[in-house]
């Protein structure tokens, strides 16, 4: 089953080099942005944070004893994780109002 993110956290998980080791890599990922296909892999420095990005299967190799989908890497990797990243929607006229509450309940707004 499909795990999805936004571009902020895909960002992260793959460029976390201590869940990635120098050699390793996946492969055959069904890999979409905002619900287009990305069959030639996502370019994460165009990735926009507020992206939708879904990721489905595939594996990873170059990994010590196993070969996890990716899909289940990302979401090991997002497990162990003491953050949580997600996008938020609403009205214009109370804008200023939740990105306050959201700073006041200690979070960030970029």
């Amino acid at each position: 089953m499909a795990v999805k993110t936004t571009g902020a956290e895909f960002k992260a998980f793959y460029s976390d080099e201590s869940i990635w080791p120098e050699d390793s890599w996946h492969d055959d990922a069904i890999l979409s942005v905002d619900g287009v296909d990305q069959s030639d892999g996502i370019d994460v420095d165009t990735l926009s944070d507020t992206a939708t990005v879904m990721i489905e299967g595939g594996y990873v190799k170059g990994l010590e004893d196993e070969e996890p989908s990716l899909e289940a890497y990302f979401k090991r990797w997002r497990k162990k994780q003491n953050t949580v990243m997600f996008a938020v929607s609403c009205d214009k006229s109370v804008a200023d109002a939740v990105k306050a509450a959201i700073r006041a309940a200690g979070g960030k707004v970029g």
